[in-house]
């Protein structure tokens, strides 16, 4: 099996982005998952409400009924969007670099 260091880039931030995609792919399942089983809800409407709880929406169309279900959902909201919005701020952070690198480029070739 390959070592860590071999797999994810050199680079500081590039390693960042990759390690926050895995952290929030596994929070998304892992909420997936969890709901499935304690609420007894289809996968669909269990990632439905992983990803809304996430995103701050909160319609209120699903909410969970166990005493159980509640207890996980107040941990997952704790540690799940703090995951899910270090993740979105990284991809509008490497956004941001490309375009500034394009436009650098365009300076370049106009001097």
């Amino acid at each position: 099996m390959k070592d860590i260091k071999q797999i994810l880039p050199s680079s500081t931030k590039d390693r960042d982005y990759y390690i926050l995609l895995a952290l929030a792919i596994s929070v998304v399942s892992a909420g997936t998952v969890v709901f499935h089983i304690l609420e007894k809800w289809s996968w669909v409407d269990s990632l439905y409400f992983t990803v809304i709880t996430l995103a701050t929406v909160g319609y209120g169309d699903l909410t969970p009924t166990t005493p159980v279900g509640k207890l996980v959902t107040v941990l997952f909201v704790i540690s799940g969007v703090g995951i899910f919005f270090a993740f979105i701020n990284k991809v509008l952070e490497r956004r941001m670099e490309r375009r500034n690198e394009r436009f650098e480029a365009i300076r370049s070739k106009k001097k």
